[in-house]
């Protein structure tokens, strides 16, 4: 069977995607402890490697999951030491889950890259006792449990990068100052956007988390077509559920065949995404993710008519009522990139919720005729909302209005993050 990029990728970053799955989920252990975890799992990790012709990647790398626990499991010293045997006691499928919810978020592990001590930097990398990019996925992986793999792989080859560059230099801080900072503020909002995503899909649907992807989608690639952004948003949704359950081995491989079908497909998709392209792994997916919007189409003679002026609304939302949701969301993103996220989904639940009472009606049209109008009133409410927000939090400051609203807006937050209103 011929590998696929995807697979030749994972094959050259085995062991550093094993490491970084396992520093996520067991967090105080040691790099050294760490380290014998890892070669106990690269047996079966290699299994990843040389699939059948009948199997998919994902059926044998998805195992190395289940006998991750089953070790931890199994170690009854490192259960105890770890506080995991209440998640031991339980199901498979419980178990993982309870694995989950004790991974903790930058849990105030000390950064042992000080730019302040580059000496120190350069030392480790000159020794080469433990090379600083595989120091570097331990101290990240395990500071950040809910950055996806891809990433971490990315920014290490960065730093990498940076150390080696910088320990040539005379003046060491300033270099480290300007090269490693940049590197840090990334992973840090990366980590914030990750788990984020990951809470979107435990706290909402699934028609939620699809289409919140379809929107960013649509606002990235507004040139392509709706069956392809239908498409990559149940791919993307999907393969953030894999990322979000800490199997960084699949998410790895899924995210690099991802970029492999996104790149074959660039002329349908994004002018954007041709330098991208050009570029190998583990840069190629970070820049195809961080590029910015396709330039907005001229869709002025493609009116939203259709689905406020039609006679066949009704049928069409009654008969396949996702697909013709997802088709508004698409057609209403595309002809507004300027608004937020949370904007255009509170338009489309307010569009499912007036067709609903509509096509119960004897004349439907003359109910659903005004809904423009509405999704006007919409858009202008929610500007509204959040400009008074902002003037609040301007008066009261940070402290205050954190303290006064975090648990009214709580719900909100997830999606809230894909959005800078006006703070």
């Amino acid at each position: 069977m011929q590998q696929t990029n995807g697979q030749n990728y994972l094959e050259e970053n085995l062991k550093a995607v094993t490491n970084i799955m396992v520093a996520q989920f067991l967090q105080k252990l040691t790099y050294e402890e760490v380290q014998i975890i890892v070669q106990e799992l690269l047996d079966l990790a290699e299994k990843c490697k040389s699939l059948k012709s009948h199997e998919l990647p994902s059926e044998s790398c998805h195992q190395l999951m289940t006998t991750f626990l089953e070790h931890i499991c199994n170690n009854e010293g490192m259960a105890d030491k770890r506080v995991f045997s209440d998640c031991c006691n339980i199901n498979k499928t419980a178990r993982h889950k309870c694995f989950l919810l004790h991974k903790k978020d930058d849990a105030g592990y000390s950064e042992i890259f000080q730019i302040s001590n580059p000496e120190q930097i350069c030392e480790m990398d000159k020794e080469n006792q433990v090379p600083v990019k595989d120091q570097y996925i331990y101290e990240t992986s395990r500071k950040h449990p809910f950055v996806y793999g891809p990433s971490i792989l990315t920014m290490s080859v960065c730093y990498e990068t940076a150390v080696q560059s910088c320990c040539q230099e005379e003046n060491k801080t300033e270099c480290f100052q300007t090269k490693l900072e940049p590197i840090r503020k990334y992973v840090r909002e990366i980590s914030l956007r990750h788990h984020h995503l990951c809470e979107i899909g435990i706290k909402f649907n699934h028609r939620v988390a699809t289409a919140v992807e379809l929107v960013l989608l649509t606002k990235k690639q507004p040139k392509a077509n709706f069956s392809e952004i239908a498409k990559l948003s149940m791919d993307i949704k999907n393969l953030h559920q894999i990322c979000c359950e800490g199997n960084a081995v699949v998410c790895v491989l899924g995210r690099s065949q991802l970029m492999d079908y996104i790149c074959s497909k660039q002329a349908i998709l994004s002018s954007k995404f041709t330098p991208c392209c050009e570029m190998p792994e583990p840069f190629r997916g970070e820049c195809i993710i961080n590029s910015e919007n396709d330039d907005k189409p001229d869709l002025s003679s493609l009116p939203l008519r259709r689905f406020t002026e039609d006679q066949s609304v009704c049928k069409q939302f009654t008969d396949k009522q996702d697909f013709f949701l997802q088709r508004f969301l698409y057609e209403y993103s595309r002809r507004h990139p300027e608004l937020a996220v949370p904007v255009i989904l509170r338009v489309d639940t307010v569009y499912q919720s007036l067709l609903g009472k509509c096509c119960k009606l004897e004349n439907p049209l003359e109910c659903y005729s005004h809904g423009e109008g509405i999704f006007q009133r919409v858009v202008r409410e929610s500007h509204e909302r959040v400009k008074n927000q902002c003037d609040l939090r301007e008066k009261l400051g940070d402290s205050n209005f954190h303290d006064r609203y975090a648990s009214k807006i709580l719900s909100r937050l997830c999606l809230l993050v894909f959005v800078n209103f006006c703070c």
